[in-house]
């Protein structure tokens, strides 16, 4: 059978094996998909892999952390009212959550509000700060959201209404006042690449810490920070954000408390999502995180917050019950959408360097989703955008090779507002200028045409045997893997010197081989591509463990 793929070897250091084998009692084949996934040295590369709960780094370490964890404490002490505000999405939902949550345990005085993007587009709005004064809340806390909002904390500043951020996006117009954010530390830090509510669980592990030095647990328990994990992951892994530093740690921890989880909510997500073979992150990704998105999309994220809230699993089931509605109307408008926009489409489209969709009316968040099945579809930056009245809002999706928060950022003298992402953002712009916008992109995409090889590349991480991958010590490794994420992908494996034992057909479309090698077997799963030569030498795919049985397999990426 002959390949369409270049299949290159990535080559670790022979000095770098030897030392990650005979100091850190790795494998051989450990040591090179470690060095290969860009670990120098044995103590991080054993911390990623097998991670503690002590390896949570300070949280001090963030900028204005200490001075959002005063400002808060004082609004405790005396009582202040305190309104949490937060996006709409499920980082954002999960993030005010957990905030809102942590933050009653000690006040009264806590509040949240999350504003229905349908309504008010994305951002920290200042036509909320009336209502705040009105309700005598003199401290806002922004999550995921508000990194931009210069204008807004002035104008809240003019209120006498403090306001912390809590946001993760690229920093553009930074406001002056307390802001927490892992972007103001340096890309090699551990906080770096927290989602929205990781920074969230980040400022409540600062306060418990802050709270226990000023003595408030003298005569309290103080409260139980892991049970946060378990959502944080999901929300960590909604928001793709780069699996590095201390997202590997909450998706750890979080992604295996998933299987006892300790929320009502969580608890009805899973069972509801009837995973019959164990969790997967397949499972989180299509049967899970869509359906805390959905009531957000539809601009009810109030629905998705109160489901969360759940004190137990009758109320949850009931609140879940309007989600899978909302989730259910979600796919039905998306598909809608979609099959109209695409029907539309001639050959020419196929070659432009990006995708600009313009539509009246849709609900705005449904233009995430819509932009990211195109981007997914053409393997192309996507915007859309959706006219109304004199305001359209807009979103981008865009392929990890283009960075287009720069290229928009080429263009702000166009849009009221931007921000987001490097590959995901959002805009406003006044309807007149949408086609400026377009012609200036045009121009500017000129030197971002994809440069698509005429021969697809597949990097092997590591040659291995059959005898080699089972040893248990690399089996049990790679179940220590688990859960793969953006910037933290499976391993591509080479595989040699194997027997086929049987090829099976799998929904008439996937192929099922049963490998040997003396007595080693092992399943290897070649999903959409029927095969039926068992003269197959070589084989490269990516380790899992078959959550139902609970063994190794192969997921094949191609065959020689």
């Amino acid at each position: 059978m002959m390949s369409s793929k270049l299949w290159i070897n990535k080559a670790p250091s022979q000095e770098l094996v030897y030392e990650f084998v005979s100091q850190g009692f790795f494998t051989p084949l450990l040591a090179k998909v470690l060095i290969n996934k860009g670990f120098s040295d044995v103590k991080s590369a054993y911390s990623f892999l097998y991670p503690r709960l002590s390896d949570f780094s300070d949280p001090f370490i963030i900028p204005d952390m200490k001075l959002a964890v005063e400002r808060i404490y004082k609004a405790i002490k005396f009582g202040e009212k305190i309104c949490i505000y937060g996006d709409s999405d499920a980082d954002g939902i999960i993030g005010t959550f957990v905030l809102y949550d942590f933050l009653k345990s000690f006040t009264p005085y806590v509040e949240w509000l999350i504003p229905s993007k349908e309504l008010e587009g994305y951002g920290f709005h200042a036509k909320f700060l009336p209502y705040f004064k009105e309700r005598g809340i003199s401290l806002v806390i922004t999550v995921d959201v508000g990194i931009s909002a210069y204008h807004t904390v002035n104008s809240a500043k003019a209120l006498s209404i403090d306001v912390i951020i809590t946001d993760h996006h690229e920093i553009i117009n930074k406001p002056e006042t307390i802001t927490v954010t892992g972007k103001l530390t340096p890309p090699s830090s551990p906080f770096y690449y927290l989602c929205g509510a990781g920074v969230a669980f980040a400022l409540i592990r600062a306060l418990r810490t802050y709270l226990f030095s000023q003595g408030f647990f003298a005569d309290r328990e103080p409260p139980f920070l892991r049970k946060y994990l378990e959502l944080v992951c999901l929300a960590t892994l909604a928001d793709m954000v780069p699996i590095k530093g201390e997202n590997r740690l909450i998706t750890f921890f979080g992604f295996r408390d998933l299987l006892n989880p300790f929320f009502p909510c969580t608890k009805v997500l899973l069972e509801k999502a009837d995973l019959k073979f164990g969790l997967s992150e397949e499972d989180i990704n299509f049967k899970i995180i869509p359906k805390i998105n959905s009531a957000g999309r539809l601009g009810k994220p109030e629905v998705a917050f109160e489901f969360l809230t759940s004190s137990d699993k009758t109320y949850a089931e009931k609140e879940f019950s309007k989600i899978e509605s909302l989730n259910q109307e979600r796919q039905a408008l998306e598909e809608e959408i979609l099959n109209s926009t695409i029907s539309q489409f001639d050959e020419n489209f196929k070659n432009s360097n990006f995708l600009f969709l313009v539509f009246e009316n849709i609900s705005k968040g449904l233009l995430g989703l819509i932009a990211n099945r195109f981007k997914n579809l053409y393997n192309l930056p996507t915007i859309v955008i959706s006219q109304e009245n004199e305001v359209a809002h807009g979103s981008v999706r865009s392929p990890s090779r283009i960075n287009f928060l720069n290229i928009i950022s080429q263009c702000k003298d166009l849009l009221i507002q931007f921000g987001g992402h490097k590959y995901a953002l959002g805009f406003k712009i006044y309807k007149e200028l949408i086609p400026q916008l377009k012609s200036r992109l045009e121009e500017l995409m000129k030197n971002y045409k994809p440069d698509t090889p005429s021969v697809e590349p597949i990097y092997i991480d590591a040659e291995t045997s059959l005898s080699e991958l089972l040893y248990r010590e690399n089996v049990f490794a790679f179940e220590q893997f688990h859960p793969y994420g953006e910037g933290h992908l499976p391993p591509a494996l080479l595989l040699k010197n194997f027997e086929i034992k049987e090829i099976k057909v799998l929904k008439e479309k996937h192929s099922k081989l049963i490998l040997q090698k003396e007595d080693k077997e092992l399943s290897a799963i070649f999903f959409n591509k029927l095969l039926e030569n068992n003269e197959i030498k070589l084989i490269v795919g990516t380790p899992f463990i078959n959550s139902f049985t609970g063994n190794l397999e192969i997921k094949v990426e191609d065959v020689k």
